[in-house]
């Protein structure tokens, strides 16, 4: 009897200590993470006087944004007077239409000729400094962050920053898209980064299950509740107003890092290798200049440096 009680107690204790472990999990203690998600942020001591957050919307093809499939980014333009532009993502047919060169060089201000990542097999490291590494040494006390749900990407751009402290720059790895809008406004008023880079891959999966076509099902679906999702991520966090009555000076990149034909891209197909691109600056500010990939990157530390 008294073996079956101790093995009871020991069980209740079990329990007891893991449904401890679950709740600090959920409080983003350090050292836990979520089904395999790792990534955290430092309180910001204030908010930065300037900031930009790059919004990468992997596999939008340029005529997939209109009035009917994205309202929301459509009417976000002419509300600011800027017009969609779009961009030649393989630098003149030299570099591959993938999501891994194409958001390296994003990330990098190069080409893969220099960042060394041709196609999403490549095995690393980034060859150049990123933006992050570029930012924090011109200035010591900025803050980063980096939110993906694409593992290798994650990878890459992580490998080159383990030398960053951990203050400076936050990287999330986030399951999808609902779990990378959550973790924005869950921690956005509380990580204030000067520069930060957030990857949405819903639509990019949606053309490859069915087909990179507006007028696929799948793909138009993915691409309306991207559209949705960036709308209430421009509302909670992003817009010009805060909660404690200012905010930086933000400058906002939505882009693409290539389209498709059927359901794959990397090739040289006008669907593939021309995206779309807007940039959001702030009131009072000139437009900025991206004819590019890496003029993104290029502009980004140009506006915050």
């Amino acid at each position: 009897m008294h073996d079956i009680e101790k093995t009871v107690g020991s069980v209740r204790n079990l329990n007891l200590w893991s449904g401890l472990l679950l709740a600090l999990c959920a409080i983003s203690l350090p050292g836990c993470s979520r089904n395999g998600e790792e990534g955290q942020c430092n309180a910001a001591p204030h908010m930065p006087a300037r900031q930009v957050v790059i919004m990468g919307i992997d596999g939008l093809r340029d005529d997939a944004v209109s009035p009917t499939l994205t309202p929301f980014l459509f009417h976000l333009a002419e509300s600011h007077g800027v017009a969609w532009r779009k961009i030649d993502v393989s630098n003149g047919r030299t570099q591959q239409t993938l999501s891994a060169p194409g958001w390296v060089s994003v990330l990098t201000a190069t080409w893969a000729s220099a960042h060394g990542i041709v196609d999403n097999s490549s095995a690393g490291p980034i060859k150049v400094p990123t933006v992050f590494e570029r930012l924090h040494a011109s200035k010591a006390d900025s803050r980063s962050v980096l939110m993906t749900s694409w593992k290798p990407l994650y990878g890459w751009v992580q490998g080159r920053l383990r030398a960053l402290p951990q203050i400076h720059h936050a990287a999330f790895l986030r399951q999808d898209d609902a779990a990378i809008e959550q973790e924005v406004l869950t921690t956005w008023r509380t990580c204030q980064p000067e520069l930060a880079f957030i990857h949405l891959d819903a639509v990019n999966k949606a053309g490859h299950a069915g087909a990179f076509d507006p007028s696929d099902p799948g793909y138009a679906a993915a691409v309306r509740e991207t559209d949705s999702r960036i709308g209430r991520l421009w509302e909670k966090a992003l817009a010009p107003s805060s909660v404690q009555g200012a905010a930086p000076q933000r400058l906002v990149i939505f882009a693409s890092d290539h389209g498709g034909v059927g359901n794959s891209h990397g090739r040289y197909s006008d669907a593939e290798r021309w995206a779309p691109l807007l940039a959001i600056s702030p009131p009072g500010s000139a437009p900025v200049n991206i004819s590019s990939l890496v003029d993104i990157g290029q502009v980004s530390l140009d506006f915050v440096q």
